[in-house]
């Protein structure tokens, strides 16, 4: 697979169909980080539509190829603050009291481990949820795509120090959030 940095440089010299190649390559990144932002495969598949659709019309504003997953994560990070926020802000961690019985799923009947890996699974999702946008992206870049605290805080545009700190006091959070919901 060629390198996003050549991709990028035969698109802006006039290659169309590089365009496809990187939207290939990084369509799957990108709703990763939108389904683990939002916890909503569809609000997921909106972001990426709409990132690869400000991804061209600016791609040619990007000053330095080699920089392409930074910038690309930057902007699928700010479509998908612009969808939380677009979204009620009164999103409970907490089912409410009313209809809960008829509102929880019927889990089958299956292995203890498959079951409280589902059920444990969506505790988490809840809780990075529960957090500020700035310490679940922190949290999702590092640990659910694997990016370095560098990496973290070039996407995020900040200092490493401040990079660090929203991924500690993140994961902090979610452990209070736990502990709430457990």
């Amino acid at each position: 697979m060629a390198e996003p940095e050549d991709t990028v440089r035969r698109f802006l010299g006039g290659d169309e169909e590089a365009f496809d190649r990187l939207v290939r390559q990084w369509e799957t990144k990108v709703f990763n980080l939108a389904w683990r932002f939002l916890g909503n495969r569809e609000d997921a598949a909106d972001v990426v539509q709409d990132t690869f659709l400000s991804v061209f019309q600016s791609l040619h504003k990007l000053r330095e190829p080699r920089s392409f997953s930074t910038w690309l994560y930057r902007i699928a990070l700010n479509h998908c603050r612009a969808r939380w926020r677009s979204r009620s802000r009164d999103l409970p961690l907490e089912p409410s009291d009313a209809g809960e019985e008829e509102a929880q799923p019927v889990i089958p009947a299956v292995p203890a481990t498959a079951a409280d890996s589902v059920i444990t699974a969506d505790l988490v999702r809840k809780s990075v949820g529960g957090l500020s946008d700035e310490h679940r992206m922190a949290i999702i870049l590092k640990e659910y795509l694997g990016l370095t605290l560098e990496e973290v805080a070039a996407v995020m545009d900040c200092p490493l120090s401040t990079a660090k700190s929203r991924l500690y006091h993140g994961l902090r959070g979610v452990q209070r959030n736990l502990r709430r919901l457990v």
